[in-house]
């Protein structure tokens, strides 16, 4: 942490980003994507800690990740006051949801709700002090467990000011978190809690407030969709309501559709189709909101290709033949082995320059050996991504020797068969690769 120099100049530029703390002094928070399958949901995680330089490598990440980005969670005991908000701000900028800990019946912060991304120490748990700064910035906001007091300096360097210049730098660092809150939309009697709370002491919010102002999306941007997605009338919602109970009912009892009439169940399916279509509109809206943010921001053209290293492509026949326990020596690879009658198979999501992969041995041996490689890209990719997975493996393996041209590529060396090909699956539109050993035709 950097030290105070001559305190008149500090006060009067007020430059005390780096010395100003919510919580504790630390190492810098662990800063990660989660990134799920071949890539269509992608979160960033932050965990421990904020420190100086956070706010940087949080920016990285989302560069690096083209606009997929869609979502932020949180585990943090606070940290550095004015990198919080930098980082806050730049939640609101990106439009991301934020994700803070659930609170359990006792009270205690909880992790273990089932969402797809966990903090690595348990202790890190928690959304408290700077934390909070950085989830009030979400566009949309989940989690119950918030712990809040007002920002402080480091210790020992506000008790070398006088009286007066302590006051001075006191008010001056309020009035920044005041402001900032009011620019996020915190009412202002919560405003005045939390900058009445020493910083020795954590109000905890409880679950009535949280559910009031920290729930959910934005109060303009939820009207706006709402009035821009509405399929429904308001007859049509109360049916809908209706006969979500009655199936709420019918399936305590194992009945299903049984207690609705063969009229009732038409009329469920066509409201269920108009309720998908406001989902479907309210997504699409969120997604087009998030690339409008990222090009402003980076001033570039949102592309699935920038960073992408399409070498991976091809060099994934060089995993045949290679045993598994000697590949997950050497790289990070998941092995699922739920179905030892099955083939055995090592997994990779994507990652923000590659693409997810596959890897399995051949039964009966079972011998833990790849003997065929599958990688996917990430959905609906562009016209430019496909040529150049195209290039990347003619160069490495000469022109194709079949294929259509347009929707499938077939390679054949001395070792093995490769496919590309461009399909639908469930993720969307998917450019997959399938290479096998010369002994596992397609």
């Amino acid at each position: 942490m950097v030290k105070l120099k001559p305190l008149k100049l500090i006060v009067a530029a007020f430059q005390l980003a780096m010395l100003v703390s919510l919580s504790i002094e630390a190492i810098a928070a662990d800063i990660r994507p989660f990134i799920s399958g071949v890539g269509e949901y992608r979160e960033l995680v932050i965990e421990g800690p904020i420190k100086s330089g956070d706010f940087d490598t949080f920016i990285k990440i989302i560069r690096e990740n083209q606009g997929y980005i869609s979502s932020v969670s949180l585990f943090s005991p606070g940290g550095n006051f004015y990198e919080a908000m930098k980082i806050g701000r730049a939640v609101r900028t990106f439009q991301l949801h934020s994700q803070a800990p659930m609170r359990d019946p006792s009270g205690r912060p909880s992790c273990n709700d089932g969402s797809s991304t966990r903090p690595n120490d348990p202790k890190n748990c928690t959304c408290a002090s700077a934390c909070f700064f950085i989830h009030i910035g979400g566009a949309h906001k989940g989690g119950t467990f918030l712990a809040v007091h007002r920002p402080y300096f480091e210790k020992g360097d506000f008790g070398n000011l006088t009286e007066a210049e302590a006051k001075k730098a006191f008010d001056a660092l309020q009035d920044s978190a005041r402001e900032y809150m009011l620019e996020m939309g915190v009412p202002n009697h919560i405003q005045e809690e939390v900058l009445g709370t020493p910083s020795d002491r954590a109000l905890m919010l409880d679950e009535k407030t949280i559910k009031t102002y920290f729930w959910g999306g934005l109060p303009y941007l939820d009207e706006w969709k709402t009035n821009k997605c509405s399929r429904l009338s308001d007859q049509e919602s109360k049916r809908a309501q209706s006969y979500s109970r009655k199936l709420s009912s019918s399936r305590a009892t194992s009945n299903s559709t049984a207690d609705l009439s063969k009229e009732e169940r038409a009329d469920l399916g066509a409201l269920q189709k108009k309720q998908k279509e406001e989902r479907d509109c309210r997504i699409s809206i969120d997604k087009q909101s998030r690339i409008a943010a990222y090009e402003k921001y980076f001033k570039v053209k949102l592309s699935d290709y920038e960073n992408h290293n399409f070498s991976k492509w091809s060099s994934a026949a060089n995993y045949l033949g290679r045993n598994y326990y000697e590949l997950m020596s050497e790289e990070r690879f998941d092995e699922d082995r739920t179905t030892p009658s099955e083939l055995s198979s090592l997994k990779r999501p994507a990652t923000a320059t590659a693409p997810s992969i596959l890897l399995l041995d051949s039964p009966p041996e079972k011998s833990r050996v790849v003997m065929s490689v599958h990688l996917a890209s990430t959905p609906n990719p562009s016209q430019e991504f496909i040529q150049k997975v195209i290039a990347s493996l003619e160069a490495s393996w000469g022109k194709r020797s079949g294929g259509n041209g347009s929707s499938e590529w077939q390679w054949i060396s001395s070792k093995f068969t490769a496919k590309l090909a461009l399909g639908v699956f469930a993720e969307g539109q998917l450019l997959s690769l399938s290479i096998r050993d010369k002994r596992q035709p397609f």
